[in-house]
């Protein structure tokens, strides 16, 4: 144990880091990206056949980012099963 020392350790970032997606999620991902763009404009995200791609990602981040990147994609899949009904709801309130 060293005492009295403080240790910097240079930033390290993973070259790409791949986050899995359920095959039954995948036709959300697009979508998603959008907001996580928004979220983290400082990462490059991809969709792949697996899931999302993220370049130059520091290690330390990947679990916290993989948690956004699923409830991001979550989200997406409410917005696209929920739409017909929003619309159908504000059709019946605005109909005169």
């Amino acid at each position: 144990m060293l005492r009295g020392r403080t240790w910097y350790v240079a930033a390290r970032f993973l070259g790409q880091a791949a986050i899995e997606i359920p095959q039954d999620f995948q036709c959300f991902v697009e979508g998603a990206l959008i907001r996580l763009q928004v979220q983290y404009p400082s990462l490059r995200f991809s969709a792949s056949s697996h899931g999302v791609e993220v370049e130059e990602l520091p290690p330390d981040r990947l679990d916290d980012l993989r948690k956004n990147v699923l409830h991001a994609i979550y989200r997406e899949k409410i917005y696209s099963e929920t739409l017909p009904l929003r619309h159908a709801l504000i059709g019946a309130v605005t109909a005169r």
